[in-house]
């Protein structure tokens, strides 16, 4: 990252009724035991982030995601241990699938309450594993934010739990986080437009969002808008984001050099 989702006639509609909720139970049966099985690799892909194994965190979360394709936070997880070896372009990948699960869940039905109250219930718990392998790395800013919107998140679904479910679909956005993570892996890849896009998907998805400010702010540095850059320092300090010194004597060095 930057420095700085008739009775005849009834029984014949019906049927393809009844065929879609069957099936959409038992995809959702298939699911829920795929994420089951994949746990235990998963687990042990946080633990070897723990103690910066990466290259044994990336067999784990791919074992994981071998198991059950459409496990958001074993693509996030994974896309983390590809940045910290610095491999850019896999990372990419990793938090683009994960970004694209999330938006595909947009309205996904379940077949009754009790089962979104389970698929809420995991939502939380990994929601939880990930803020404990955050807080055992070094709690720099950028962590302390993630664990800020990870809180947030869990806060959100926790509240949805106790107020119980009335409606049979999943409401669900792109995580700040997922989107932040992103625009950091296309900026290391020089994708600067890529990059202020998800940027920019983080605000928006959290305006408290405090590391997606700072790191648009670099973004338009580097790309000459330096009125946007000093007005995004602004909002990243407003929120409470401790924007590095580097980058405003940075932006300020850019406009001295614009006008001599």
């Amino acid at each position: 990252m930057p420095r700085y989702a008739s009775f005849a006639l009834a029984l014949v509609l019906a049927a393809p009724i009844a065929s879609s909720a069957q099936a959409t139970a038992a995809r959702n049966v298939h699911t829920t035991s795929a994420r089951d099985s994949a746990r235990a690799p998963y687990n042990v892909g946080l633990e070897n982030m723990r103690v910066e194994a990466w290259d044994e965190a990336v067999k784990s979360f791919r074992a994981a995601i071998e198991i059950d394709p459409e496990f958001e936070m074993a693509y996030y997880m994974l896309g983390r241990a590809h940045m910290a070896q610095k491999k850019f372009a896999e990372a990419t990948v990793a938090y683009e699938k994960c970004r694209d699960l999330y938006r595909a869940q947009v309205g996904r039905q379940f077949s009754n309450a009790q089962e979104r109250q389970r698929d809420r219930e995991t939502r939380l718990r990994e929601i939880d594993e990930v803020i404990r392998s955050y807080q055992a790395s070094p709690q720099t800013i950028q962590i302390q934010d993630a664990i800020r919107q990870l809180q947030n998140q869990r806060r959100e679904l926790d509240e949805a739990l106790k107020r119980g479910n009335t409606t049979m679909t999943l409401e669900t956005s792109v995580p700040a986080y997922v989107s932040t993570s992103l625009g950091s892996a296309y900026f290391r890849s020089s994708r600067l437009h890529d990059a202020e896009r998800e940027y920019k998907a983080a605000i928006a998805a959290d305006p408290k969002a405090g590391e997606a400010y700072s790191n648009l702010a670099v973004v338009y540095m580097e790309t000459g808008r330096l009125d946007d850059a000093e007005k995004s320092v602004k909002l990243a300090e407003k929120v409470g984001f401790k924007v590095h010194p580097q980058l405003k004597e940075d932006i300020k060095n850019r406009r001295k050099a614009g006008s001599s």
